[in-house]
C-alpha cells in the first residue's frame, strides 16, 4: 500500500483575502468549488512536491524552545508549521518583506537540513510557515 500526501487544509476568514497574499509565493487558486455536506468554500492551490518532502516530527530539547511552549498550549501536540522547499532563501525574504509578510526573527536562520525563514502565521492565514534552502 501506498500513503501519499492529498493536501494540507487551512481555515480562513477569506479565501481571497489570503489567496491574494500568497500570489507572493507563486501559489494561485486552481479550482473554487462548495462543500455542502461541510457548510465551507474550498480552494484549490497546487504545489510542486519537493523529492526531500518527509514527515518532521519535533521534540523539545529544553523548557525555553518554541516547540515547549507550543505543547503548553497543545499538551497533545498537532500540526506546528508546513515547509515549502525553496532555493536562494535571500530573495525570497526580500520578495516576502516587500510583499508585507511578516517574518519571523531572526529571519534566515539554520535548520534542519538547511537555511530556514519562518513566515508568521498572521500572514498565513493562521498558519506557521517554514521556507526551506536545502544544503545537505
Amino acid at each position: 500500500m501506498k500513503l501519499e500526501l492529498s493536501h494540507i487544509a487551512i481555515a480562513c476568514p477569506a479565501i481571497q483575502q489570503l489567496a491574494d497574499k500568497l500570489k507572493a509565493l507563486a501559489l494561485e487558486i486552481e479550482v473554487t468549488h462548495d462543500v455542502p455536506s461541510e457548510k465551507v468554500k474550498a480552494a484549490m492551490l497546487p504545489v510542486n512536491v519537493s523529492e526531500h518532502f518527509r514527515l518532521e516530527l519535533l521534540e523539545p530539547t529544553d523548557p525555553n524552545s518554541p516547540i515547549s511552549k507550543f505543547l503548553s498550549k497543545r499538551p497533545d501536540g498537532g500540526i506546528h508549521h508546513v515547509s515549502f522547499e525553496v532555493s536562494q532563501i535571500e530573495q525570497w525574504q526580500t520578495l516576502l518583506l516587500n510583499s508585507g509578510f511578516e517574518i519571523l526573527p531572526p529571519g534566515i536562520r539554520k535548520g534542519a537540513r538547511g537555511k530556514a525563514l519562518f513566515i508568521h502565521p498572521k500572514s498565513m492565514g493562521g498558519v506557521l510557515v517554514e521556507l526551506e534552502e536545502m544544503t545537505t
